[in-house]
């Protein structure tokens, strides 16, 4: 897995990480109806994202445009596509997390009915994990996810996450926090 930035080339998305199977990389214009129509559009996969429900596409729009990297930042939600084609199966990323008061990152990521039960999750998840402690040198990493979300604690608990606490989001409604520290995650790696 190489999770050091790709250089940019011209006219191409910065791509920020790679997997095997995946690459994360910056959002592009097209991105956003995309996004749209596989996502935010899609009432099984917004019920557990968020407020829980789809998004108007001006909404969406305004989402993906201000939480969103278009450029050479390798912090914020990018777009989460499928090798070799390129096929865009949905969007992860590292973001600032204040859910702790600690000023921590928070690794996500919200996929596409047709990516799900196949491992993404975890797979992308573990490369966030790797690239969070290795190239953003954070000390600890947070998930938050809705407690119905089964399948999303699932795959935080198999990353090693440990649940801390329950908070109350104004926007996203109550979430489990779970936790990795740099330590536990190169004691696991090793």
């Amino acid at each position: 897995m190489d999770q050091k930035p790709a250089p940019v080339s011209e006219g191409q998305p910065r791509v920020i990480l790679t997997t095997p199977r995946l690459a994360l990389r910056a959002a592009t214009e097209a991105d956003i109806s995309v996004l749209q129509k596989l996502i935010f559009g899609d009432r099984d996969v917004m019920r557990f994202a968020f407020a829980g429900a789809p998004m108007a596409d001006g909404a969406a729009e305004d989402f993906i445009r201000k939480f969103f990297t278009f450029g050479d930042r390798l912090t914020g939600m990018a777009v989460l596509t499928e090798k070799p084609g390129g096929d865009v199966i949905g969007f992860a990323g590292l973001s600032p997390c204040d859910a702790l008061g600690t000023g921590d990152f928070e690794i996500g990521f919200v996929l596409a009915r047709r990516a799900w039960g196949r491992g993404i999750a975890t797979e992308i998840g573990e490369a966030q994990i790797a690239f969070g402690f290795e190239q953003l040198e954070c000390t600890r990493l947070l998930g938050l996810v809705n407690p119905q979300n089964t399948p999303s604690v699932h795959a935080l608990e198999k990353l090693g996450m440990r649940h801390l606490t329950t908070v109350a989001d104004a926007k996203r409604g109550p979430r489990n926090v779970y936790a990795i520290e740099a330590g536990q995650w190169r004691r696991r790696a090793e």
